[in-house]
């Protein structure tokens, strides 16, 4: 009897030994040696079709506040390293000979590599003036002024004034390459797409973005065009001697003729008033009679 629970009791030792070494050895496979496990895992299976996953595209202020530090690299491969200011002014300028002054404006134009965006002339009996807008390389801004200035005409006024835009102008850009980049994964995923709904999803997308695009380039060119050229409006004006001028009248029978005329035409406006009030003569008429009689009445009653 003893010697059967003896034997038991070793059975079951033998197998709880086993099972332990057996979870020690798959422990040991796993953690020493995981690069064998992932070689036999199986490759994940390829979809035969692309499905169109829209992607996120980053608000422009996030981007701009992300890229805020960065300096951007232009479209011309130029980069952004100095300040993007634009500079214009209004002058006036009053002249004793305004034909040779407007020459020399002419000439000074030519020199600065300038020219004029608009010009008015106005001609009346008090003064004869110029309104010019001139558009100067910016190099040449102050160049322009200082010569007006050293001139031999009277400045009456002037305003200078410039606009540092250069955040602006860096804004933009940066936009601009989030826009440009994320049309080019659009266009990627157009190529791969296969279904008439996910390629008419990425059409619409890619169209919104190159308006957007288009837009933002030409605020671009703009800023461009206005840092590049300053503006220089110039008010060019001469002061007239005033000469007292009567104003000529008629001859004594044809003033004759006219006040006749005018007193008929006075007539038959009064006639006609006359005609259209009828009805509040004929009320007037009858209230007259009504209280004539009715004083008529009392005076015979008091006799």
């Amino acid at each position: 009897m003893k010697t059967n629970i003896l034997v038991l009791f070793f059975t079951i030792l033998t197998f709880l030994y086993s099972c332990n070494s057996k979870q020690e050895d798959q422990q040991w496979y796993v953690q020493g040696s995981g690069n064998a496990v992932s070689k036999m895992e199986e490759p994940p299976v390829l979809e035969k079709s692309v499905k169109f996953t829209q992607p996120t595209i980053a608000a422009d202020e996030e981007v701009a506040e992300s890229d805020n530090s960065r300096t951007e690299t232009l479209g011309d491969n130029s980069t952004v390293n100095k300040k993007k200011i634009i500079k214009d002014g209004n002058i006036s300028v009053k002249t004793n000979d305004i034909n040779a002054s407007k020459k020399g404006i002419d000439d000074l134009l030519k020199k600065l590599n300038a020219y004029y965006e608009s010009e008015d002339l106005q001609n009346n009996d008090q003064t004869i003036s110029y309104d010019l807008k001139i558009r100067v390389p910016a190099e040449n801004f102050e160049k322009l002024i200082s010569s007006i200035e050293n001139g031999k005409d009277e400045i009456k006024s002037k305003t200078i004034q410039a606009r540092d835009v250069t955040e602006e102008y860096v804004d933009i850009e940066t936009r601009l390459i989030n826009k440009r980049e994320y049309l080019k994964r659009y266009k990627e995923l157009l190529s791969k797409a296969s279904t008439v709904k996910d390629i008419l999803a990425i059409e619409e997308n890619i169209r919104t973005l190159q308006e957007e695009i288009e837009s933002k380039e030409g605020r671009l060119k703009y800023i461009r065009d206005q840092v590049s050229f300053s503006t220089l409006e110039i008010n060019l004006y001469k002061d007239k001697e005033f000469i007292y001028k009567p104003q000529p009248q008629d001859k004594f029978s044809e003033r004759v003729k006219k006040s006749l005329s005018n007193g008929w035409t006075l007539v038959v406006d009064l006639v006609l008033w006359t005609i259209t009030i009828w009805p509040y003569l004929i009320l007037t008429l009858v209230a007259f009679f009504v209280i004539r009689r009715v004083i008529k009445n009392r005076k015979s009653r008091q006799t």
